[in-house]
C-alpha cells in the first residue's frame, strides 16, 4: 500500500482511512456468543449467516469490554487486528502487543468496564464498521477514580470475521463554567 505524501482534509481523511484499512486488512471471525453457539448446536458460519452484522458487532463490542475487564488476552488477541492502534484518553498510542502486555502484566486493571451506548455504522458496502458510543470504567487500585468516556472503534471484516483495528477514547467532562444546581 502506498503511503500518501500529504494528508487530505479531515472529511476526506476518514474516507482514505477506511479505504486503506479495507485494502490492507482482511479480519477474522469471532462471533457473539449465543445459546446455540454455547451448546455447540451450530457452526460459527451458520450463526454468522443468521446474525445481522450490526447485532454481531454489538455482541463483539460487549465481548471486547468483558475481555478487557477480565484481562482475557486470548479473546482480545483474537478480536484485535494485527495492525491495531489504541489511543487512550490522554493521547497515548499503544500497539496491539503493547496493550496486551500492559493487561498481562497487570499494569492496566479494571474493577468495572461497562458499555453504556453503542451505535454501529456499516461503511464500504459492509466491509468496515465504525462503532461509536460511551462507556464507564473504574480502574483497580487505591487511587482509582470513576471514568466516563466516548469511544470510537473501527472494525474491518476479514475472511475469518470482524477484527477491531482502531480504538480511541475521549474523556467526558462537565462543560467549563457549568453550574451545578441542587
Amino acid at each position: 500500500m502506498k503511503s500518501p505524501t500529504s494528508l487530505p482534509a479531515p472529511p476526506a481523511l476518514v474516507s482514505v482511512l477506511v479505504s486503506a484499512l479495507v485494502s490492507a486488512l482482511l479480519p477474522a471471525a469471532l462471533l457473539m456468543p449465543s445459546p446455540a453457539h454455547a451448546a455447540g448446536h451450530q457452526s460459527e458460519h451458520a450463526i454468522a449467516a443468521e446474525l445481522d452484522p450490526q447485532d454481531m458487532l454489538a455482541g463483539l463490542e460487549r465481548q471486547r469490554a468483558q475481555a478487557i475487564l477480565r484481562r482475557d488476552i486470548a479473546t482480545l488477541r483474537h478480536l484485535m487486528d494485527r495492525q491495531y492502534h489504541h489511543v487512550d484518553s490522554r493521547g497515548r498510542v499503544r500497539s496491539k502487543t503493547e496493550l496486551l502486555t500492559a493487561l498481562e502484566r497487570e499494569d492496566l486493571r479494571f474493577r468495572s468496564y461497562d458499555i453504556e451506548s453503542a451505535e454501529v455504522q456499516l461503511l464500504d458496502e459492509g466491509g468496515v464498521a465504525l462503532v461509536t458510543g460511551t462507556f464507564s470504567s473504574l480502574q483497580a487500585g487505591a487511587r482509582a477514580r470513576p471514568f466516563r468516556g466516548r469511544y470510537v472503534h473501527v472494525w474491518v471484516r476479514q475472511p475469518d470475521g470482524w477484527k477491531n483495528t482502531y480504538h480511541q477514547v475521549t474523556a467526558i467532562r462537565p462543560a467549563q463554567g457549568a453550574r451545578r444546581r441542587d
